[in-house]
Formats: C-alpha cells, structure tokens, sequence
C-alpha cells in the first residue's frame, strides 16, 4: 500500500511518546509498504536527525512552525476558537496547504496521522483516513483539573470540555481511531474506535546481565511532561523518606529530558540525582536495581515499565500506572497507591533478590510475549486492510 504518515513533531529523536510511536510505525511498516511523511518541526535542530527517518520513506516533508506563532495561536484561540487549545497551538496554514498539494499529487491507500491536535486538517480530506489518538486526552485533563490549583485548573477546565466535545466528534471524521487501552476508548463511545497497544523494542531494551549492587531506583520519562512531574514528587516527598528510614544509603535517579525547575529543585533531597537528557536510556537503566512509576495523573500505557520491564527492572507502579496492562500484580509487577504501600514495595524488593530475580524474568518474559512492536504493527495494518475491503464493497 502507499501510506501518508502525518505527525504534529518530527518523529525523532524518541523523547516523547508522539515521536517513538510513529518512529517504530514507520520502522515496521516501510518493510511492506511504501511511506510518505508530512511533520511539522519548531526548531531547525530536530531535523538534524532526518537520516534516522529518510530509509523508511520515500518523501519526506517538513513545514516550520515558529514556537512564537504557536503562542500566539493559543491566545487567539482562547477567545476566538472552540477547538481544542492543543490544536490551535498546531495550527498552520502552510501545513494546511502542503497536506492538500501533497494529496492532490498523489494516490494513497491511506493517510495514518497522529494525534487529536492535528485532526482539523483532515475536514475536507476525503481519502480513507486514520488516527492514532495514542491516549484520551479527556482522561489526562480530568486527572489534571483534579490536581492543578487556581488559576491553572480553570484554563483545565475550558480545555476538558473542549476535548470533550471534539474528541467525540472524530468518529465522524475518521474511518478508525486508535487508542492504547480500553479506558481511553471508553470514553469515545464508537465502534470506530480501536484499541491498539504499542510495543516495545526488546532488542533494544535488553536484559540486565547483573542487577548493580547499590540500592538505586530509577523513574525515566519526558521531565516536563505534569503527569511525570507529580509523580515523581508525589514519590520523593512521600515514599522517599519512608525508605531512606530502612535504607539509607538509597539513591533515585530521575532520568529524562527537559527536566523542569521544579524537577530539578528535588536534588536538594538527599539521595536525588536528575540526569537530564540521557543519550541511551538502556544503558541508564542499566545503572539501577528497580525502576518506580508512581504515576497519580495521565492516561494510556506507560511505556516506561515496559522499558524497565524489558530490561529486566523489578517495577513498582500505582494502579493508575498499571492501567491495561495485563501484568499480573504481586507476580510480574509490585503496586502501591498509598506512600506507605508504595514505599513498602520498594524496601521489599531492595531487600529480597530472589523476590527481585523472580519477577524480573517473570516481568521480561510478559513483554517479549505480548508486547513486540511487530505484533503492534500488524493490528495496524489489519485497520487498513479492513478499510480496504469496506471501500471496495
């Protein structure tokens, strides 16, 4: 089939899970079919690394979006829009009309766009299309209004019930919709909408040899992403202490690009060390014994304990950041939602290796089998398939 991939970020370097899930799309996908791209970039650095992208497409094309012309787009767009301040912040004319020539130029089989902030280019487009909305965002803003404070929680609060209402609407404008898990499909109530979870590379993400024998946790992720900054505060605030009271000697390493003041600030604990930007996450979490996911907000999978899980990290995670992940917990994973529970888990597993050892197999084994980006990928191409045949009838 010939495919249009259209992203709202260049799809590289994996910093964010709106880049890493197109990026492995591409990756398996261009061995069966022929790929175009279309992204949208801010920034001239973040096509320093199109050689990463260039093999798996036969075109790629890019339109700039100045940062200051999305500012402003989302001012506009408080008093003068009812889409979603997400999309207006992605708002581009010249992308618009790059879509449009693109399209007119050629036949596709499919158009494969990514993200609920780019869905308004595809009003008037009438080939067979769909959207990996990745999670709701409905779900990630009701946990958001929950926990930001005035005057935050109002802006929250217009956004959610903008998203709210256009999210339920794109049934209308897509042939299918994916999304990660069934919580997030339950709140866009159509048969159009699919869940698809995404995979992880388990070559890439592979096995510790030899746990390191100092007790040190590991939480990775994007550090200005608010569901992962309330979560590792939540942790270093709460849980921290309880452990250091058992173990001292405990170090966590929060490992993730653009670290916020507020993340950097937690260095003043003891025992804290932010990275920043790491240039392997594999060989980061190679450096501690368990990786933590106290997540308190957000939707969707958490790719980070399938990366750590992968590895080989015993995980302790909240039920929230579980979610639909089939883990067995007690078997494949540990869960705490209370600072004491959460902690609790976390001096168990430093103090007991052969609890470690166990789940750690367990844990890599449950994402080798269910979780490889090939298997992602092929529920993919069943929605094209299916669409297909639905337009040939």
């Amino acid at each position: 089939m010939k495919i249009l991939f259209v992203t709202p970020r260049f799809p590289y370097p994996l910093l964010r899970g709106d880049q890493f899930i197109p990026y492995h799309r591409l990756r398996i996908l261009s061995q069966r079919h022929e790929l175009t791209l279309l992204t949208l970039y801010h920034s001239a650095w973040e096509l320093e690394n199109i050689d990463q992208i260039s093999h798996y497409c036969k075109a790629i094309y890019t339109v700039h979006l100045p940062k200051w012309q999305s500012l402003i787009n989302v001012g506009k767009g408080l008093f003068t829009s009812e889409l979603p301040l997400q999309a207006c912040y992605y708002s581009s004319s010249r992308f618009q009309q790059q879509l449009d020539s693109i399209l007119a130029a050629n036949k596709f089989d499919v158009v494969h766009a990514f993200m609920m902030r780019i869905a308004p280019y595809f009003h008037h487009i009438h080939t067979p299309k769909i959207i990996e909305l990745i999670d709701s965002m409905q779900l990630n803003l009701k946990r958001r209004v929950a926990l930001e404070s005035f005057p935050k929680r109002l802006i929250f609060q217009k956004e959610l019930r903008r998203v709210t209402r256009y999210e339920r609407d794109l049934p209308n404008l897509f042939n299918n919709l994916v999304v990660v898990s069934e919580k997030d499909a339950q709140l866009i109530p159509s048969e159009r909408v699919k869940v698809i979870p995404f995979g992880i590379d388990t070559e890439f993400f592979s096995l510790q040899k030899q746990p390191p024998i100092e007790p040190t946790l590991i939480f990775s992720g994007n550090m200005s992403y608010a569901p992962n900054i309330h979560a590792v505060k939540w942790f270093v605030e709460l849980c921290l202490p309880i452990i250091q009271q058992t173990i001292p000697d405990v170090k966590l390493l929060i490992a993730g690009a653009n670290p916020t003041t507020e993340v950097r600030s937690l260095e003043q604990k003891r025992g804290v060390i932010v990275t920043g930007f790491v240039k392997s996450m594999p060989e980061t979490l190679k450096k501690a014994k368990i990786a933590i996911a106290p997540m308190q907000s957000g939707s969707g999978m958490q790719s980070k304990i399938l990366e750590a899980m992968a590895s080989g990290l015993p995980v302790v995670t909240t039920t929230l950041g579980l979610g639909s992940l089939s883990a067995n917990p007690g078997k494949e994973i540990l869960i705490g939602d209370s600072p004491e529970d959460f902690a609790k888990a976390t001096i168990t597993l430093l103090q007991n290796s052969d609890l470690a050892r166990e789940i750690r197999n367990l844990a890599r084994q449950f994402v080798v089998n269910k979780y490889s980006w090939e298997f992602s990928a092929n529920q993919v191409e069943n929605l094209y398939n299916h669409i297909m045949l639905d337009i040939s009838r």
